[in-house]
């Protein structure tokens, strides 16, 4: 025998807020609103500058960013309520795994734990409920932490509030098939009443309920989803009344395909959509025009209902229109676009964008085009919401720098140096990623400030960047980039001027497998006004000169001076000379890629060759050997100690290399100097001005230290 027993609507809530957790054990609730500015607008971001993804308040005239809650918390924000006044904090959208809701004011107060697991958190339009699913069902409850109780069954996803409040809409499973996906419902659920299907759909094979889609528009008169069915003539974007009546199609495509993304305006009375032939608005009857043939980013309508802004996709420019499509205007930045929202005023637009290569950051500028001004400087940064509230924590301080001058000779990093090279009186060096920025380049005099040849600062992606190689040569610096994943590699070759230290592609390849072991892919080589490497994507290699020339190597201008044979690899440059070496052969070519002369070797043991000034110097299994290039005949010959390679030669003098130490040998007289300044790796570069070295420290920093000539000729007996 059954028996039925009926609980109190009040006991039903309290066992679901003990198994949900809806708000901490000592009970904490939201806290009162903060006092609101009507003259003042705060944008509510997202940020890792400090290594951890978390929420940050900035004023939008670029001051005072600040935290939302303290240090040791790193909550990805999911959605700030419409009035601006609360932000829920929940599961990343990548992750969808269901963790903990975070509910607090726009201000940072009131934070506390609202949900134990959820997913999908959504603010009802007065901002007082949350809806949000698990796999039991929608669920809602007040952002005080009271009124819990389940809406729906398992199964129902994809849900949008009325703009009443007082229902939602979202998509129903009703059957599944062998592939995953099946039927589904769009359904209609009072907050008190029964729910009511307005549309069953047709067999579909994806079992993706969030391609459907379903939005109310904000005059509560229609709802527009996505048609995604096996049929493709019945697929589209599709409006309904609320009570069912009235379906009718406005738009022709699938979500996952042709058409992406809608939006409806504030007042309901326009739908903006994209799709292949780019963004349309239509009237809920379907009269409609084009607004733009160019494919379009997500669409964002003016608080007034008078105009849209929408990215283009091919460049990142931001293209704003009337409501009615006309008096279209494309906004050329120069700043890659991608997330929008318009400011209350409905005059100027806020986004995240980036330019140059850097990091997203936060920018605003006016609908016109006018007052382009950038917010942020550090970390990738994304644009959350807005809000009246001002912060109640104190601003964020600024990320402390990865490098700074430590004294007149002496850089001091917060990890170890990758690369570096020098040319007369300036040094360049790239310093390893760490917990705030990802692995750069820095250029360096010393006595005088560094100079960033890089993007703004901020931690590494996922499949971060690994600089393999680097070269100076006069004002002008180019490195590789790698970046390994699994079995293949990917490369970069970028180029950066202390005039324009803003990284510029020069060439782009990709290797795999074992080649991706080598740390000197594209053997790039400078001195004074020659900076050249092997361009690899050609068949055979050419040898390239950057930053001269008529023709586009990437974004920068370059000159080939020579192919096929002696074309490649390059080892050294120096002067109007280039040196190109195999095991059994050093070519050297003038500065037009004309053969000067060919130096043989027997037995095929030649592994380091260094330009020199007129003279080359190469290294073999045992010896140091020097020639004059101008008539081939061998200067001398010098013994290498063992675990050592030669590295570097400046005016007679070598450098010779292993991980942890570095020995200059006076090739005239065989006088040495060794180095051991600190642990691996040690690199060094010889100049006339004097020697530059780097090494790692205790705690994984690193220390670039220059040491002037007139010194090392006296620790090494005082000859010239």
């Amino acid at each position: 025998m059954l028996v039925r027993v009926k609980f109190p609507l009040q006991l039903i809530g309290l066992i679901a807020a003990m198994l949900l957790g809806v708000v901490d054990a000592g009970g904490t609730a939201a806290a009162a609103p903060a006092s609101a500015s009507a003259n003042e607008n705060w944008i509510l971001l997202s940020s890792n500058r400090d290594g951890k993804t978390r929420m940050y308040s900035i004023h939008e005239d670029g001051l005072r960013l600040s935290p939302l809650y303290p240090p040791g918390r790193w909550l990805p924000p999911v959605a700030v309520s419409r009035d601006g006044g609360t932000i829920v904090y929940g599961t990343d959208p990548e992750e969808y795994v269901p963790k903990a809701i975070f509910v607090s004011r726009a201000d940072g107060s009131g934070f506390h734990r609202l949900i134990r697991k959820g997913l999908d958190p959504a603010f009802s339009p007065d901002g007082k409920r949350l809806a949000f699913t698990t796999s039991s069902g929608i669920w809602i409850v007040g952002i005080d932490g009271h009124g819990l109780r389940r809406l729906t069954s398992g199964g129902d996803l994809a849900f949008d509030w009325a703009p009443d409040g007082k229902a939602l809409v979202f998509v129903r499973s009703i059957a599944t098939n062998f592939y995953g996906g099946g039927r589904y419902a769009i359904v209609v659920k009072p907050l008190r009443g029964r729910a009511h299907v307005l549309v069953r759909t047709g067999p579909n094979e994806d079992d993706n309920q969030e391609l459907y889609q379903p939005r109310w528009s904000p005059n509560g008169r229609w709802i527009a989803y996505f048609n995604v069915e096996d049929n493709r003539r019945q697929n589209g974007l599709t409006l309904v009344r609320p009570n069912g009546k009235r379906r009718h199609l406005v738009a022709l495509g699938r979500a996952d395909e042709e058409i992406a993304e809608f939006a409806w305006s504030p007042d309901g009375r326009w739908l903006a959509f994209e799709n292949e032939a780019g963004l349309n608005y239509i009237l809920p009857s379907g009269k409609g025009h084009k607004i733009s043939g160019h494919a379009a980013g997500p669409v964002v309508w003016s608080p007034d209902a008078k105009r849209l802004a929408f990215v283009v996709n091919e460049a990142g420019d931001i293209a704003v229109a009337g409501a009615d499509g006309r008096g279209l205007r494309r906004l050329r930045l120069g700043v890659a676009a991608r997330g929008l929202m318009w400011l209350p005023d409905s005059s100027r637009i806020a986004f995240s964008g980036s330019t140059g290569g850097d990091p997203l950051q936060v920018w605003v500028v006016g609908s016109d085009g006018q007052g382009l001004r950038r917010l942020t400087n550090e970390g990738t940064n994304d644009v959350v919401g807005r809000t009246r509230l001002a912060p109640v924590l104190p601003p964020a301080p600024p990320v402390p720098a990865t490098e700074h001058v430590l004294d007149a000779r002496t850089v001091t990093t917060t990890s170890p140096i990758s690369a570096l090279s020098a040319d007369g009186s300036r040094v360049t060096f790239a310093v390893r990623p760490g917990v705030t920025d990802c692995e750069h380049v820095v250029a360096w005099a010393p006595g005088s400030e560094l100079i960033r040849l890089g993007n703004l600062p901020a931690p590494c992606p996922l499949y971060g960047g690994s600089i393999t190689s680097l070269a100076l040569a006069g004002s002008r610096a180019a490195w590789v980039s790698t970046t390994f994943d699994e079995d293949r590699c990917g490369f970069a070759l970028m180029s950066a001027t202390l005039a324009d230290p803003t990284p510029r592609d020069v060439n782009v390849g990709q290797i795999y497998g074992g080649s991706c072991e080598s740390r000197d892919i594209e053997h790039l080589r400078g001195d004074g006004d020659l900076l050249v490497f092997n361009d690899n994507s050609s068949h055979p290699t050419w040898l390239v000169q950057i930053g001269v020339g008529g023709r586009k190597c990437g974004v920068v201008f370059c000159a080939t001076l020579r192919k096929g044979p002696q074309a490649s690899p390059i080892d050294s440059v120096s002067g109007a000379l280039i040196a190109i070496r195999t095991r059994t052969a050093v070519s050297v070519l003038d500065n037009h890629g004309v053969l000067v002369r060919t130096f043989r070797f027997t037995p095929a043991d030649v592994y380091a060759a260094r330009l020199d000034g007129g003279r080359l110097v190469v290294a073999r299994s045992y010896t140091i050997e020097s020639y004059d290039v101008a008539t081939g005949s061998q200067e001398l010959s010098r013994p290498v100690p063992a675990g050592y390679e030669l590295t570097d030669v400046d005016d007679g003098i070598a450098v010779l290399r292993r991980t942890d130490s570095v020995i200059l040998v006076r090739l005239g007289d065989g006088a040495s100097l060794r180095l051991t300044p600190g642990r691996a790796p040690v690199l060094a570069d010889l100049e006339p001005v004097g020697l530059y070295y780097s090494y790692a420290t205790e705690g994984s920093g690193g220390r670039v230290v220059f040491v002037p000539r007139a010194e090392l000729l006296q620790q090494l007996g005082g000859g010239s």
